[in-house]
């Protein structure tokens, strides 16, 4: 079958799917899941969290499992972070800050921390705490 411009028509319809399915990808991409997808209903616990300066942890799912440890020569926690454009190496523990740690329930049931990497002339990285909120043991 041709159109009136005498092109075929599956041309345009292999076109209009092809286009269809990269929107879908790169909307599948940039959509921003729940913590844990097989328990919504903790989205709003999530949303809710705020550190001691009452700035919000969460930006739409972008807390992540901690590898945590009760310090007690600090009388702190430390947590082992990776360099995000490094994964292959291995973490380095950072001392969390008092000011970001959550004195709450955690009803996730697991320690969770909200950071972003600040990167140093020499390749480094440091954390920029958002929040820290301990396992069930801590």
């Amino acid at each position: 079958m041709t159109s009136s411009s005498g092109r075929p028509v599956h041309l345009y319809r292999l076109i209009a799917r092809a286009v269809g399915v990269c929107a879908v990808t790169l909307v599948g991409i940039n959509t921003a899941y729940p913590h844990d997808l097989m328990r919504p209903e903790l989205n709003a616990w999530f949303k809710s969290l705020k550190n001691k300066a009452g700035e919000p942890c969460c930006d739409s799912g972008d807390g992540q499992r901690a590898e945590a440890e009760w310090d007690m020569a600090n009388n702190g926690y430390r947590v082992l972070l990776k360099h995000p454009h490094r994964p292959s190496e291995p973490g380095q523990w950072f001392d969390v800050p008092d000011s970001v740690v959550l004195n709450r329930q955690n009803l996730s049931g697991m320690a969770m921390v909200w950071w972003s990497p600040i990167y140093t002339p020499d390749g480094g990285m440091s954390p920029k705490w958002r929040c820290f909120i301990p396992g069930p043991g801590g």
